[in-house]
């Protein structure tokens, strides 16, 4: 992609679109090392590396120089400074874009607010690398956002595109994804939010940072691996495939696409699917793909499987299950959830049946449109390359030839947390 450097104070960022001469970035490792008189080597290394960068520029422009000046001698505040360097295109910190963190807190990189409340966990899968945490939401309106401190949101300047997707477990879910934009202080201005995994919103006068949310849509235990926040960036991550054919995604056709209990399925007048509960009956009702024990999956025993229902029969529902099978028909495995099941190994059928528990009024609603969602989980995602607050750390400053050109460069170290 193309972007070039932007660096400023929030709210005062300025686009540098001469290239750097000479551009360092790398990681401040502080790595020491003790021999022993065996010849033994001990290391000893801090847990987080925070990044370095350093830039040359040969015959800035006058208002870039000025620009670099002013931030170097800490003319417009003391920082610390936002920066957005070519490189970077997934803006969250490379832990965080893996549901992780380096200090054994889930403090740092996300919070929940908002339409409920929700529990940041440790992973429970003993395969998972440390500090890898879940996101269980206690409400289907729980709210998650993404932290970048020492700041409330992610650095942008108005006209930029942004675009956020949610991690990959919550993408087969009914999710929503919000970007909320603030301004230079901290102070909320206005959100953008779509009913999916992904939203893409140019940045509104004003703005000077955003945090980016996402709502999962159920109650249930979601990985946090998958998160992509670029800006001016065409990068698309992986998106769900619907597993139901088209007819019966939609909701029509002939009424053996479904199998029901306790249920009576009608076609109405315009070929739609109705299903009706008696009063004080229970039910439920299974999907059905052909002469399967399920829908075939697109790749066995490596993905995601999660239902979307209509809101008219999400509501009366009371609870999912996805059983798993083989290529010969043999039963894997049942998840009873709404959240998202991986596929155990060797499946290669999902069948999904939704249950309705007995009330004491009557139901009826077409099927309506429903998503059998299936993402394949070994898709790598775009990696982390962090969006961090630096402090100028030296700086130097010499005329050029012809005037006013500026030969100039400018070392930044990453800052995690500051005191105006």
């Amino acid at each position: 992609m193309a972007r070039n450097l932007w660096i400023g104070l929030p709210g005062r960022m300025r686009e540098i679109s001469q290239a750097a001469t000479s551009f360092e970035r790398g990681a401040d490792l502080a790595v020491s090392q003790f021999t022993s008189l065996g010849g033994q080597v001990t290391t000893l290394a801090p847990r987080r590396a925070p990044r370095r960068m350093k830039l040359t520029f040969d015959r800035l422009t006058e208002d870039d120089a000025v620009h670099l000046d002013r931030l170097a001698r800490r003319i417009d505040g003391p920082g610390p400074i936002a920066v957005i360097d070519p490189v970077a295109r997934n803006l969250l910190d490379p832990l965080q874009a893996e549901g992780r963190t380096s200090n054994g807190t889930a403090a740092l990189p996300w919070y929940s607010a908002g339409g409920g409340t929700g529990a940041l966990r440790l992973s429970p899968d003993t395969g998972s690398l440390p500090g890898t945490y879940v996101w269980q939401p206690d409400t289907t309106t729980s709210q998650l956002s993404w932290h970048n401190r020492p700041r409330t949101g992610f650095p942008v300047a108005p006209g930029m595109t942004v675009r956020f997707t949610l991690p990959k477990s919550w993408r087969v879910g009914p999710c929503a994804t919000r970007l909320h934009w603030r301004d230079a202080a901290g102070t909320y201005l206005s959100s953008a939010s779509v009913s999916g995994h992904t939203v893409s919103a140019t940045v509104p006068a004003g703005a000077a940072l955003v945090t980016p949310s996402g709502v999962a849509g159920e109650v249930g235990t979601y990985a946090l691996e998958g998160a992509v926040l670029t800006i001016d960036d065409s990068h698309l991550p992986s998106a769900p495939v619907n597993l139901l054919p088209s007819e019966q995604a939609a909701g029509k056709g002939p009424l053996t696409q479904w199998s029901a209990t306790g249920l009576t399925l009608a076609t109405d007048a315009e070929g739609y699917a109705v299903a009706s509960l008696a009063a004080n009956t229970a039910g439920s009702l299974t999907w059905v793909y052909a002469d399967k024990k399920g829908h075939p999956l697109p790749a066995a025993g490596s993905g995601l499987v999660g239902l979307v229902l209509t809101s008219a029969v999400r509501t009366r529902a009371q609870s999912c299950s996805f059983s798993f099978f083989d290529a010969a028909g043999v039963a894997l495995d049942t998840s009873e959830t709404w959240s998202s099941p991986t596929a155990p190994a060797k499946a290669t059928h999902v069948s999904v049946k939704v249950t309705f528990a007995a009330a004491t009024t009557a139901f009826t609603s077409r099927i309506g449109t429903t998503k059998l969602q299936h993402l394949d989980a070994s898709v790598t995602q775009l990696p982390g390359d962090g969006c961090p607050a630096m402090a100028v750390t030296a700086y130097t400053d010499s005329p050029a030839r012809p005037l006013p050109y500026r030969n100039m460069s400018i070392d930044l170290t990453e800052v995690t947390s500051a005191n105006g």
